[in-house]
């Protein structure tokens, strides 16, 4: 459990704030704050990412999404059963490392 802190504490530290105007990452999240049950996940990225994932501030997976690169967007979608709050999309390549990781706020 005490893992699962760090992990979480590391990755509100080190995590960029989302948004639009990011140049030079690997995607971009819209629309935030997210308002609405979808979002987008827009990818610049011309590494090989294998994965999105959708984690709560605490490390816990939501959601994943495979991605096999020819799509220029991710939808994750039915997101009314999560709290307002901050998250964490996570970008991991075929091999599970952690390329990218970037926060949003659900806010209802």
């Amino acid at each position: 459990m005490k893992q699962l802190y760090t992990l979480a504490i590391m990755i509100l530290l080190l995590a960029p704030t989302a948004s639009m105007a990011d140049d030079g990452k690997m995607f971009s999240l819209y629309p935030v704050p997210l308002v609405s049950n979808t979002l987008t996940v827009k990818v610049h990225a011309t590494v090989p990412i294998a994965t999105f994932e959708l984690r709560s501030l605490i490390g816990k997976k939501l959601q994943e999404k495979k991605y096999n690169g020819t799509e220029s967007e991710v939808v994750f979608t039915d997101l009314s059963q999560y709290y307002s709050g901050i998250y964490v999309v996570v970008a991991k390549d075929g091999n599970g490392k952690i390329v990218e990781t970037m926060k949003f706020t659900i806010n209802r």
